[in-house]
């Protein structure tokens, strides 16, 4: 019996061993060819993100070796989820959400070269608490909610990434305190409400990106309610080719005493339904250097506003 019981304790020691030593571990490693019995090395990867980023340290990082599909994954620390180029990391979502952030309130996150398709998800990636959110180089495909929903306070910036074929492209809220988003190089497209959705709480900048071939809305900020307001500033911009019933290019809206405000310069609004809209309070101001023709019911509605370069 003496026998059996030395023996069990250097079994535990060797096993808690291994577990602290992947807890401690600064940079780990996912592959399609990995296993999570391994302890997610270089020469001895994990198989899903789940476990790889459970054996990382706070702000370190999970870097994807080869190609394959990885599954859908949740996280509540300052991390970043790398894939290379010319690695595809591919998210499947069956059901749920595909990625959802729950973060501390200084964690910063950053996703990077990550394909999220729904297979019946819900949300492509979900931010709910955290200090500062980089989504860059990733696609967000087909979901009936939000390709990338951000969920404020805090900050969220999107770059070199295309969101399609969604409920909304990208959509930002905060009830408490600022959501403050910027969003470049971005292709926003076929998203059914609306590419871009600005709600109430938000501060939120578009450049150098598209929005376009929705069946509703190109680009919006319009509060839900509340005492908490919305801007978005939109500099060299393409909104086209929205054209379901009732569409719009970029529209600016109020709601129960909220409203939003909306800066446009250096942008294309055409092939929509409407171009500009403003409505129920909202405010458009143009730089008066846009290009807004050829929409099919109006280029603008409303009253538009100007500003000037300073």
């Amino acid at each position: 019996m003496k026998t059996v019981a030395y023996g069990i304790v250097p079994c535990l020691f060797i096993a808690i061993s291994a577990a602290s030593a992947l807890a401690q571990a600064q940079r780990t490693f996912v592959s399609g060819l990995g296993n999570d019995m391994n302890p997610c090395s270089r020469t001895a990867p994990c198989r899903t993100l789940t476990q790889a980023i459970m054996g990382t340290n706070a702000g370190g990082e999970v870097i994807v070796l080869d190609s394959a599909g990885y599954g859908a994954f949740s996280i509540g620390k300052a991390i970043s989820i790398i894939a290379p180029s010319g690695v595809y990391a591919g998210i499947s979502v069956f059901s749920g959400d595909g990625i959802d952030v729950t973060a501390g309130a200084s964690d910063t996150v950053i996703l990077r070269g990550l394909t999220v398709n729904s297979q019946g998800g819900a949300n492509g990636i979900v931010f709910n608490t955290g200090g500062t959110f980089h989504i860059e180089n990733c696609v967000i495909n087909a979901f009936g909610g939000d390709g990338i929903q951000f969920n404020g306070p805090g900050k969220l910036i999107v770059r070199d990434t295309i969101s399609r074929g969604n409920g909304f492209g990208i959509r930002t809220i905060s009830s408490t305190g600022l959501a403050l988003v910027s969003i470049e190089r971005c292709l926003l497209d076929k998203n059914i409400e609306a590419g871009l959705f600005v709600q109430e709480g938000t501060r939120a900048s578009i450049r150098n990106s598209v929005a376009s071939s929705g069946n509703f809305i190109g680009v919006s900020a319009t509060p839900s309610g509340g005492s908490l307001t919305a801007e978005l500033n939109i500099d060299t911009c393409l909104i086209s080719n929205n054209i379901g019933s009732g569409s719009v290019g970029v529209s600016a809206g109020g709601f129960s005493g909220s409203a939003a405000t909306i800066r446009i310069s250096n942008s294309t609004v055409t092939n929509n339904g409407l171009g500009l809209q403003q409505l129920m309070g909202g405010s458009i101001l143009s730089r008066g250097n846009n290009t807004v023709e050829g929409n099919t019911t109006a280029d603008t509605q409303g009253t538009i506003g100007t500003y000037n370069a300073k």
